[in-house]
Formats: structure tokens, sequence, C-alpha cells
């Protein structure tokens, strides 16, 4: 199995996810009403739509990936020097570019030289920033979520 396959799973991974979590988000939500929503729920719906939102990016950026891998695999006139390396390096670094590698985790296809030197190519320079910035966005408001339902909880035993 090859990298194609690796990164379809991640897309349709990915665009599962993105639904999956706007789904759970605006239903977490819907569920007591917008005005009526307590401090926890709101959270819970920042944490789930921040998750979607990078789970969405995370598979744009795959998308970009699976792209230049396979304008890479496809041969034939035109294939040399590699078109997604000739577009992110430059005709210099795309002529002596010997092969390609996708990388998943930050996600991104490297060209590597006959010089050893290796360089992105196939994915915007927004993708990974981004991702990395609402994973954690999520994982801090899901935390924020824990902590609210928390407090709620102690304070109702302390009442009842």
């Amino acid at each position: 199995m090859g990298d194609w396959f690796l990164l379809l799973l991640l897309i349709m991974v990915g665009a599962i996810t993105a639904f999956g979590l706007c789904g759970y988000a605006f239903s977490s939500l819907s569920a007591q009403g917008i005005r009526r929503a307590d401090r926890a729920t709101r959270f819970r719906f920042g944490a789930a739509l921040a998750g979607a939102a990078a789970a969405a990016l995370y598979t744009w950026g795959a998308l970009h990936v699976f792209g230049a891998h396979v304008e890479v695999e496809d041969g034939g006139t035109g294939s040399s020097p590699i078109r997604p390396c000739l577009a992110a390096g430059g005709p210099e670094k795309a002529a002596v570019t010997l092969r390609t590698s996708v990388h998943v985790v930050p996600i991104r296809l490297m060209c590597h030289t006959k010089t050893g030197e290796s360089y992105p190519a196939g994915v915007p320079g927004y993708v990974n920033p981004a991702v990395a910035f609402l994973a954690l966005s999520s994982a801090l408001l899901a935390v924020g979520a824990g902590y609210a339902s928390e407090l709620k909880a102690r304070e109702q035993g302390r009442k009842g």
C-alpha cells in the first residue's frame, strides 16, 4: 500500500470527523437553547467547533498533498523536474531533486535533493500553524468545559 492509500484514508477520516464534531457542537448548544446554555455547554460548543475546524483544515492540507503526490507519481512528459518541487523550491532546487516523501504530522510533501537538503512542497503555508492553533484551542476549551462542569457540580452539591 502506498502513500496514496494513507492520504485517502486521512481525507476520509478528516472529513467524517469535521462533520461529526460540527454536528455534536450544534446539537449540544441547541439542546438547551443559546440563551439558556450554561458556561460548560458553551465551552463544549467552542471545543467541538474548533476541533471541527482543525480537522477540516488538516483534511484540506491532506487534499493538497494528495494532489501533489498524484502529480509526482504521474510520470510521462513534463514530469521532470518534479512539478510540486519546482513550484516550491524554484528551478535550481527542482533540478537536483531526487525523490519526495509524504509526512503526516505536520502534513506535507517533502522534496529531497542530491545534496541531502529537504524542503516542503504541496501544502499552503497557513495550514499547519492554523491546525496547531485550532487543535490547541479545542483542547483548552475542552479542559475549560470540564472545569466549568466541576464547579457547577460542586455548587449544586453544596446547595442540595
